[in-house]
């Protein structure tokens, strides 16, 4: 395996402070796996996009997350070995990718093409040295299991007629594994070298999910004829049914840590604690009533608190405290990449492609999604496409522009309530002094205390918009080399000036914090000018190789961060023109924003999903000292 894709399976860094990961990737009609770690129960991990998340139950948004980037293709499931050394990851390709959790560049270990479709499920033996996969492996072949650090296989397995869509491995001597199948049946093999034994057909549609209990003795299952099933661990035999755990498909399920129990979600948006092996509820919670609200995945984390998923990405925390309504403690986030970012009011903002916005407060370690606007029935997103920008203003309030061609208001970032239609499809946005100015294809728009002021109409192709702290200046950067400095008053926008000083499109543009200087930055070049006279301050900041679509000024102006496509964040001085800070791979697919905090935190976004916070006061005072 190269050094660059070893390199790049982790941000790692001494200046990272912290990774707040994306949500579950989640598909109406299928479940999401979502598991923990055997060694450390808190330690939860999911995939979402291409990549593979850990995260902390009890502290979500804390140091200890981590995002593994080492797929190429959507990651469908992953899980930890049994003694937490190591995770196995399944993707669409049909891949395997084992890799180290216990060190911290998580180096892979293995990469092995196991089946000839997608990968739906997986399981490690109990000694932590054979992995179980099933999926949509084509010819008949839809479960493999095979001896992880040398790709040997350890059986055959036959049974099943269609996509194999939940796999377990018995923890305990004498092992066992159990399938389950779109054909509706149940598939029991002993081994190693595994070879079918019997089969069963406890369910009367898609087995979405079956799991060994912790000793082995029993193995649950559910499907989508909303019905629970108990098995005999050791011979696969059903001891027991129960038709109406839930009034919708069960979507997922997982032993509790008190062994005696399982806990189980589905399609009647309701999470439920089962006793073993009766089969009876114990408690049940209900996390709302959208189709939104749907719970896809669920695991046990400790005695008595759970984690779901619901239909909409977001994790839900869950204890015996919460049995009825309520979706309990919700994490929030984005669930694709993060398309826009903006800081205001002491906290982030963040638009994605998944039409949410998000309220990022890093201090309280919270984070909240805007609610209101479109109400995107699936995913309860504010726009009904893309968000394009966001601006967030020192009051609280945030404006959201996307691909549904409006720009929503919200309110101390909390539910959006006015709209403005913009008649195109928004490109690019500023604000400062209270105003706000949209770029569309052929026009920019002024918009001030949720009303249009006004406007000019363009005939050029806006890429970027900034606007001066008072609110008089208006800067656009064409998709040619020119940025045009207009005057604003009243809604009215007066052209006072071309600028012709770049190679290709102007991406970036950022005014520091008096107005007294503009960045700019185009496919790989930042710029530098005096505002007074328009004079070149400074030019040829070349490190970047590739558009540079973010800048933004430190809060005292000494230092300029730059970020964009090449996936790299540099941080430059006024003072020390020659040198440079760079973090490399901050973000996989490129970094679409990058903001200082007040105190001088760096905080970035990227189309990983990814919001990013960074310590730069060692790296800099050793750098431009």
């Amino acid at each position: 395996m190269s050094q660059f894709t070893q390199a790049v399976n982790v941000l790692s860094d001494p200046s990272l402070v912290r990774t707040l990961p994306p949500l579950p990737t989640t598909e109406r009609g299928k479940n999401v796996t979502i598991s923990c770690n055997p060694s450390d129960p808190d330690q939860i991990i999911y995939c979402s996009g291409k990549s593979v998340v850990v995260r902390r139950a009890s502290d979500p948004y804390g140091s200890g997350s981590y995002v593994y980037r080492g797929h190429q293709a959507a990651c469908n499931v992953a899980k930890f070995s049994r003694n937490g050394n190591y995770v196995a990851s399944g993707d669409a390709s049909g891949k395997v990718r084992v890799w180290a959790a216990n060190v911290e560049d998580k180096r892979s270990k293995l990469e092995l093409q196991v089946l000839g479709g997608p990968i739906t499920d997986l399981a490690w033996d109990g000694e932590s040295k054979k992995i179980v996969v099933c999926g949509d492996g084509g010819s008949g072949l839809h479960v493999k299991c095979f001896i992880w650090d040398s790709g040997n296989n350890c059986g055959e397995f036959v049974g099943h007629n269609k996509r194999v869509t939940t796999v377990d491995y018995k923890p305990t001597r004498p092992f066992r594994i159990m399938s389950g199948s779109e054909d509706f049946k149940t598939v029991f093999y002993s081994g190693p070298p595994f070879k079918r034994t019997s089969d069963s057909t406890p369910h009367t549609n898609y087995v979405n999910c079956l799991r060994y209990s912790p000793c082995g003795s029993y193995v649950a299952s559910c499907g989508s004829d909303k019905r629970v099933a108990l098995h005999d661990g050791a011979v696969g035999s059903v001891l027991k049914t129960s038709d109406e755990a839930h009034s919708g498909s069960v979507y997922a399920l997982a032993w509790a840590k008190e062994a005696d129990k399982i806990v189980t979600c589905g399609a009647d948006k309701k999470v439920k604690v089962m006793s073993v092996p009766e089969l009876s509820v114990e408690g049940c919670y209900e996390l709302g009533s959208e189709l939104s609200d749907f719970a896809v995945g669920c695991c046990a984390v400790a005695e008595g608190e759970y984690v779901a998923v619901t239909l909409d990405g977001r994790l839900h925390v869950l204890g015996k405290e919460a049995y009825g309504p309520g979706p309990g403690v919700t994490i929030g986030g984005h669930q694709g990449g993060i398309t826009c970012m903006d800081v205001g009011g002491g906290k982030v903002v963040t638009g994605g492609s998944d039409g949410n916005v998000a309220v990022w407060d890093l201090d309280k370690k919270e984070c909240s999604n805007v609610t209101g606007g479109a109400s995107v029935k699936i995913n309860k997103a504010v726009h009904s496409g893309a968000v394009s920008t966001v601006d967030a203003f020192d009051s609280g309030d945030v404006v959201s522009c996307g691909w549904d061609d409006v720009a929503r208001f919200t309110a101390g970032g909390v539910e959006a309530g006015g709209e403005v239609p913009l008649g195109g499809q928004p490109k690019a946005s500023g604000s400062g002094g209270g105003v706000l100015v949209v770029a569309t294809k052929d026009r920019l728009t002024v918009v001030e205390g949720k009303e249009v002021k006004g406007g000019l109409d363009v005939d050029y192709v806006t890429c970027s918009v900034a606007v001066s702290p008072d609110g008089t200046t208006v800067t656009t950067g064409d998709s040619g080399s020119k940025i045009r400095v207009y005057g604003l008053s009243g809604g009215s926008l007066a052209e006072q000036r071309v600028i012709d000083a770049h190679s290709g499109g102007v991406w970036g543009l950022a005014f520091n914090r008096d107005g007294s200087k503009l960045a700019s930055g185009d496919v790989k070049e930042v710029n530098v000018w005096n505002t007074e006279d328009w004079s070149a301050e400074r030019t040829n900041w070349t490190y970047h190789t590739s558009r540079i679509c973010c800048l933004d000024w430190s809060p005292d102006g000494s230092l300029l961060a730059s970020a964009g496509t090449d996936e790299s964040v540099f941080i430059w001085s006024l003072r020390k023109k020659l040198k440079r800070v760079q973090f490399k791979f901050a973000h996989k697919g490129g970094v679409v924003g990058a903001r200082w905090l007040e105190d001088g935190r760096l905080v970035t976004a990227g189309a990983d999903g990814c919001v990013v916070e960074w310590d730069t006061k060692q790296v800099c005072d050793d750098k431009f000292k």
